[in-house]
């Protein structure tokens, strides 16, 4: 007798209930205890890979023995995943419609079903009847051929449900609206490129805390929904004018927009209205006039943006963290820099043959604020940078880096790259990630400065404090830094592509 066959049964149980269907099957090869838990284990996976020809018998065959035993045995069934991929064949429906069934008679309070064209012509009304399903995830299915010729008054409500995602699942601006009205609890709402609705208003849901909308073109969306806290929406960037109207949302907590277009009167009248706003992400956001600012939240704390290139102005006192991400310096103004903020990240990405202006203007950006936890550089070429250059830009202050994380692509090796980077920077570590040729590049450069006295300058104009130390490390396989001895001799450990890490001193 094991260890593990001394547990009792609702224990064993308990374990299986955290595990998925095939999981929990593997451990049921433990003793005839295991086995007897797992037959009655209250999760059910089944995934069907089938093609235009049909689907594999074998597959159909063990899901009609298990779903079988579970009608037979009365095993409550707590989740509940079919998914038929590649290709719903017709002659499947049959069978879906058995083991979807067999679920609804054993209690299922988790239900998901995934399939693919054709769209399976999913019992909608069927299952929200019982009043036992607390998540329903549907993905590809097709609720048109129900017909709502009954008022949706009379349709029976479900009170039970609490999370409704519909994906790619061919329903109507009048399904939408019945579906809703007769589960008025949910709290989560999800909802990805049905392409058939035209808008999709939330009203009266009682309970909503977490709604995502992601739209295809030109479908309005309405949002009244005083209790949500948080919403994510991703809008078609080709619309002109923005078709997101959010009527109240005044408990709003977080806020996510993705490619849409916006007015600055829209998310300063969003913003203003919604006093507990404390994470705000735009990703591919826009005015028409490419300017627009975010003042006046004493609540946001949690700021990202990707990708925005007309953000002028943050003020916001009381941020915590914020992160930007794009292919160029932002004109960004951060008026009163929140005493509160820990963690401040920038992150440019494909840059190509930057020159000793682009190095000016990163250097000014930077130091507009007092000091950055990270700034992440991705070149896809380098070239040598024109030191008599940056000599026009020495008065800018010096900025405050702590970490400076730079991916080259290229294996040609430039000086003068590394000195531009730890001018306009300055930071406490430098990590960088590229070929073994550049690697040696930037550590004979840092030696140089640190052997030779040499801080940044041309001429008798001083660009930069002195590199005083300076300490090389390796990420082992396990992840863990190695201190490299000497440039020559470590840079044989090393593969063709590495990351080693930097500590300045200066």
């Amino acid at each position: 007798m094991t260890s593990m066959d001394v547990l009792s049964e609702c224990v064993i149980h308990k374990i299986l209930s955290y595990l998925s269907f095939q999981e929990a099957a593997k451990l049921s090869l433990v003793s005839k205890t295991w086995l007897q838990a797992w037959l009655t284990h209250p999760n059910l996976e089944f995934t069907l890979l089938s093609s235009k020809h049909g689907y594999n018998i074998h597959d159909r065959k063990i899901v009609d023995q298990v779903m079988e035993r579970y009608r037979q045995t009365k095993v409550p069934i707590e989740k509940f995943h079919l998914s038929v991929t590649i290709f719903a064949h017709p002659f499947a429906f049959p069978h879906m419609d058995k083991w979807l069934d067999i679920a609804i008679q054993n209690g299922v309070k988790d239900l998901s079903c995934e399939v693919s064209l054709p769209s399976y012509p999913f019992p909608i009304f069927t299952f929200l009847a019982p009043k036992s399903l607390r998540e329903l995830v549907l993905s590809g299915c097709n609720l048109m051929d129900h017909s709502l010729s009954t008022p949706t008054t009379q349709v029976a409500s479900c009170h039970s449900l609490r999370k409704l995602s519909l994906t790619e699942v061919g329903l109507d601006d009048n399904m939408l609206r019945a579906l809703l009205n007769c589960c008025p609890l949910i709290d989560d709402f999800i909802i990805v490129h049905c392409r058939l609705l035209t808008k999709i208003e939330l009203r009266n849901l009682q309970n909503i805390k977490s709604v995502s909308i992601s739209c295809c073109r030109n479908q309005g969306v309405t949002i009244q929904a005083p209790t949500l806290q948080h919403l994510s929406y991703i809008g078609c960037f080709r619309e002109e004018s923005p078709v997101l109207d959010i009527v109240e949302c005044r408990k709003l907590k977080s806020l996510q927009l993705t490619d849409m277009r916006i007015s600055e009167v829209f998310l300063q009248r969003l913003i203003s209205t919604s006093q507990f706003l404390e994470s705000l992400t735009l990703d591919n956001v826009s005015t028409r006039l490419e300017r627009f600012k975010i003042c006046g939240s004493q609540s946001l704390k949690f700021f990202a943006i990707s990708n925005c290139k007309g953000l002028r102005e943050i003020n916001a006192p009381n941020l915590v963290s914020l992160e930007y991400d794009g292919d160029q310096i932002p004109e960004l103004k951060i008026a009163k820099r929140s005493r509160q903020l820990k963690k401040s990240e920038i992150y440019l990405d494909s840059l190509k043959n930057l020159n000793a202006t682009w190095f000016g203007e990163l250097r000014r950006f930077l130091s507009k604020s007092s000091s950055w936890s990270l700034v992440s550089l991705s070149f896809e070429e380098c070239s040598e940078i024109n030191m008599k250059d940056l000599v026009l830009n020495h008065k800018v202050v010096t900025p405050k880096v702590n970490d400076l994380v730079v991916c080259i692509e290229s294996s040609d090796k430039y000086p003068t790259l590394v000195d531009a980077l730890l001018w306009s920077c300055h930071p406490k570590r430098l990590v960088l990630k590229s070929s073994i040729e550049m690697i040696s590049c930037f550590m004979d450069r840092l030696m140089y400065m640190k052997n030779s006295r040499h801080s940044i300058c041309h001429g008798s104009k001083r660009l930069n404090s002195q590199l005083k130390e300076v300490k090389a490390y390796k990420f082992d396989s396990e992840h863990q830094c190695v201190e490299l001895e000497s440039g020559e001799l470590a840079m044989r450990d090393l593969t063709e592509t590495e990351t080693v890490s930097f500590q300045l001193y200066w």
